[in-house]
């Protein structure tokens, strides 16, 4: 991890969009299903990465509410992929302390994977030093309409940003700030539009199951040189 040592700021929430795993297996003449698990076993190296980086906060975007329209060969070869993800290395997460969230409409997912997807989050609700969310069976739009219904519900009258982010998801975390999206796909995906409306991002061509220490200190250097202004300007001295 030598090479990161020359980075000198990090962001507090970084969010992977892991796109390419059937473009990377396509290109190597395999099933999109060996790019899936290529895909999996590369995150657990990312993770771990960034895990010693102490970067704090950590999403995932996994799998989308779109994503059911796939091939369900497809679907169902992801599902126990999550099934796997989901059950493995859960006293690792309590002993590193990582907070489990899964981030999405767990009542539109196979009725095991709800139960192994609370089970979890249960399990590592009392961790502090690291929050990691897999965003699984995820959409912003939906995440926003059900915020909004849910506030109509609770009869409020008047609704701030802080109100609102409560009714979301992602409540009680920092809004993302640098978002990789990686396979060259300039899209953001319904990943995050209210969360994301400041967070830098960044759309590296190479495809997840590729995107190895090399490419993760890019991006954060990439990071690193970003003007973040919020809107406001920097005064000359």
């Amino acid at each position: 991890m030598k090479i990161f040592s020359k980075l000198k700021t990090l962001p507090n929430h970084i969010c992977f969009i892991i796109d390419g795993n059937g473009r990377w297996a396509k290109k190597r003449g395999l099933p999109r299903m060996a790019g899936h698990r290529a895909g999996l076993d590369n995150l657990k190296k990312i993770l771990e990465m960034v895990k010693v980086l102490k970067i704090k906060n950590v999403s995932v975007f996994a799998f989308s509410s779109e994503n059911w329209n796939r091939p369900k060969a497809e679907v169902d070869g992801l599902m126990n992929l999550f099934r796997e993800m989901l059950s493995e290395n859960n006293e690792q997460y309590i002993k590193d302390d990582v907070c489990i969230k899964i981030l999405g409409d767990l009542d539109g997912l196979p009725a095991d994977i709800k139960q192994k997807s609370l089970y979890l989050m249960e399990k590592t609700k009392n961790c502090t030093s690291h929050f990691l969310n897999f965003c699984i069976n995820y959409g912003g739009k939906t995440e926003i309409l059900n915020a909004v219904n849910n506030i109509l519900k609770n009869k409020l009258l008047h609704v701030d940003d802080k109100i609102f982010k409560n009714y979301l998801y992602t409540k009680d975390m920092p809004d993302p700030d640098f978002i990789i999206r990686t396979s060259g796909e300039y899209r953001t995906s319904n990943f995050m539009p209210y969360q994301s409306i400041y967070s830098e991002w960044y759309f590296p061509k190479t495809y997840w199951p590729s995107f190895g220490k090399k490419d993760l200190y890019t991006a954060l250097k990439k990071y690193e040189k970003r003007d973040r202004r919020y809107g406001r300007i920097k005064e000359k001295v």
